[in-house]
């Protein structure tokens, strides 16, 4: 069971361990919703979120964007830190989790929604920004995540498989070479929609080295 004291570390294993009872969980609604798909057009490209609590004890948010063809589904798994604060971690299973800072969602309720309690800004979070695009520096440990929403700063906790979001930046306050790398990252979640995807192809350095002669 997730618990306030855990390290991102912690709180990305302790959710693996979850991940077969979730997603049996979530069977039923997917199937479900896949019909109501085939019948209702305007379901398509609307973000929904499915809550579950696992029998450890653990919270979750499953966000699900239906296209024509497919279902785009990412799982996020949530807690509260001992300050109080909301955390949450977006768990991939073949490719990189994210661990998000309290700070993401307080600098994002900052910008889009200054109402509401705690819990019901980071569901709008997830829910509105659920699809990520993410690149990352060849030199040090940073990485780049964008969303819809905007762009988010962060670093390396396990590189290449766990990355800790520090710190959110809306399109407004973006510099020329960020808005630069923001129109990649948007190309990347727009690729992500499409039927066919090989699981971290999406993830690429933003510094890539010349080419060798």
């Amino acid at each position: 069971m997730i618990v306030q004291t855990h390290s991102p570390e912690q709180v990305v294993r302790e959710a693996f361990r979850d991940l077969p009872a979730m997603w049996n969980k979530l069977k039923q609604p997917i199937e479900r919703l896949q019909r109501n798909v085939r019948k209702d057009r305007s379901l398509r490209l609307q973000p929904q979120l499915h809550e579950y609590r696992s029998h450890e004890g653990n919270n979750w948010l499953v966000a699900i964007l239906p296209t024509k063809k497919v279902l785009q589904i990412a799982p996020f798994v949530w807690y509260r830190g001992a300050d109080g604060y909301y955390r949450a971690a977006r768990i991939v299973q073949d490719g990189v989790c994210f661990h998000i800072s309290h700070h993401v969602f307080e600098q994002y309720a900052a910008r889009f929604n200054r109402t509401g309690d705690g819990l019901s800004r980071m569901k709008e979070f997830i829910r509105e920004n659920m699809d990520f695009g993410m690149e990352y520096c060849l030199d040090n440990d940073e990485v780049r995540v964008g969303v819809r929403h905007g762009y988010i700063i962060g670093k390396w906790v396990v590189p290449h498989k766990l990355a800790q979001l520090i710190t959110f930046v809306d399109h407004g306050k973006l510099h020329a070479d960020q808005h630069e790398q923001m129109d990649r990252l948007d190309q990347q979640r727009a690729e992500g929609l499409r039927p066919l995807r090989i699981p971290g192809s999406n993830v690429k350095p933003w510094d890539l080295p010349p080419p060798t002669e």
